[in-house]
């Protein structure tokens, strides 16, 4: 199971380097080719606009695991560890009903711009395929926290902490106060 999720979790990392990457060099190219040659190349903007979409929902899924998002627990913390566990699988179980919620209504969504038959202006492409990010970051984002779930449940931590990876020296320089 562990190899499953390492395999997911560096496709996660490629996918948005290389979605990042190829709007960034297709914003650039597009730059040069009106200010320098004075042409252009419209359909980069929408490939752009698209890969940045899909980076978007698979970024979202990726920040979980990472434990980037936003979290206030300034509440939890003064808990006991029980009731820490307790409230970290309420938190949990809501946000996995977001992820549901968005998965649905983004399938549904996709969905009626399938039926619609709508096409991208330059590209002539479905416009699906730039909504079908949607419902795939909502599943990403369940799984995520299934994942969570689990770690919750076994006891163990699922936030990202490399001070342990950190000399004694170098933790103390980060705890240090300018006055010292």
């Amino acid at each position: 199971m562990e190899k499953i999720i390492r395999v997911w979790d560096k496709t996660e990392q490629v996918l948005v380097v290389i979605l990042i990457g190829f709007a960034s060099y297709l914003t650039f190219q597009e730059v040069v080719l009106r200010y320098v040659f004075n042409t252009g190349w419209s359909g980069s903007y929408e490939i752009t606009i698209m890969s940045l979409i899909w980076c978007t929902f698979i970024g979202a899924s990726l920040g979980i695991k990472e434990n980037i998002h936003i979290g206030v627990d300034v509440l939890v913390v003064k808990f006991d560890p029980k009731t820490q566990r307790i409230i970290m699988t309420v938190s949990i179980a809501l946000c996995f009903l977001f992820g549901i919620i968005v998965a649905i209504k983004g399938f549904e969504f996709a969905k009626f711009i399938g039926h619609s038959h709508l096409m991208s202006r330059d590209l002539r492409i479905p416009m699906e395929i730039g909504y079908l990010a949607i419902p795939v970051g909502g599943v990403l984002i369940c799984l995520r926290f299934i994942e969570r779930l689990v770690y919750v449940l076994k006891g163990e931590s699922f936030e990202i902490d490399r001070m342990h990876e950190l000399s004694e020296e170098d933790k103390e320089k980060l705890v240090q106060t300018p006055d010292d």
